[in-house]
């Protein structure tokens, strides 16, 4: 493959993680060994699939630990490979919060485990329920997980590890919305999706508040997609779910899902 020819369908931000695709793809053909990655977000994952097609001996698998998992480990194997679910080296754990009853959100558990100086690609799905929530992670910190995670929030902890077919998967439930912008400009889907002043939104972007496919941003101006997820810190996430086409103003159409 071209490397130029390739970059050039991607935005700016993306292209370090393409270029470092492309490398363990090419890897993975000339050496004919796999490789695994950590955890992708859902865009990372589309990037991967994308790159690893355009090699005939190089196959693609995916796994996140549950059938509806949003972050995903990619295994990327020559093309004769046969891989097993042990292969992705994962790892399921579930908090539990003993004895007084307090409520955490995904942002709680996340801080916590960021806080341990754990890297974002090493943690997967995290499933909050009432009684804790359940983690899927690499397999190599999930002793360290074990043994260092004991306060989340204002809550002492316990951590215990579980087989994969007791990890209660994430429910995921949004609100769909449609509305009319005058471009694709981010700060104009934001502003809509979250409720906010066009004037509002431009700040907390310029100020790196807003990810777009899990990434930050803080160029008001950068253009949206069919697909793309909007996460504004204190204003939650959005999808959106489709691109309708054009009012009789000339306005573009969008329907979005804002996730409960």
């Amino acid at each position: 493959m071209k490397r130029q020819d390739v970059m050039m369908h991607y935005r700016p931000q993306e292209r370090p993680f393409v270029d470092r695709t492309i490398d363990l793809v090419e890897r993975v053909d000339e050496r004919q060994t796999p490789v695994l990655t950590d955890f992708l977000d859902p865009r990372q994952v589309k990037i991967t699939e994308s790159i690893a097609r355009s090699s005939q001996d190089v196959s693609l698998f995916l796994s996140g630990g549950h059938a509806q998992a949003e972050r995903q480990r990619a295994l990327l194997v020559p093309s004769y490979w046969g891989p097993e679910a042990d292969d992705f080296e994962l790892s399921f754990l579930r908090v539990k919060i003993p004895g007084e009853y307090v409520k955490l959100k995904h942002g709680d558990y996340l801080g916590a485990l960021v806080g341990l100086g754990l890297k974002r690609g090493k943690i997967g799905d995290i499933s909050v329920h009432e009684d804790g929530c359940d983690l899927v992670v690499t397999r190599d910190i999930a002793d360290f997980i074990r043994l260092h995670l004991s306060q989340v929030g204002r809550a002492t902890v316990h951590i215990e590890e579980i087989p994969a077919v007791a990890y209660l998967a994430p429910r995921v439930d949004y609100q769909e919305k449609e509305f009319t912008v005058m471009s694709l400009r981010v700060d104009a889907v934001a502003g809509e999706s979250f409720g906010l002043s066009r004037t509002k939104v431009v700040d907390p972007i310029k100020s790196g508040k807003l990810a777009l496919n899990w990434q930050v941003i803080d160029d008001p101006a950068t253009a949206v997609e069919e697909g793309d997820v909007l996460s504004l810190r204190g204003h939650g996430r959005a999808k959106i779910l489709e691109i309708i086409g054009q009012s009789r103003k000339g306005r573009t159409i969008l329907k979005i899902g804002k996730y409960l």
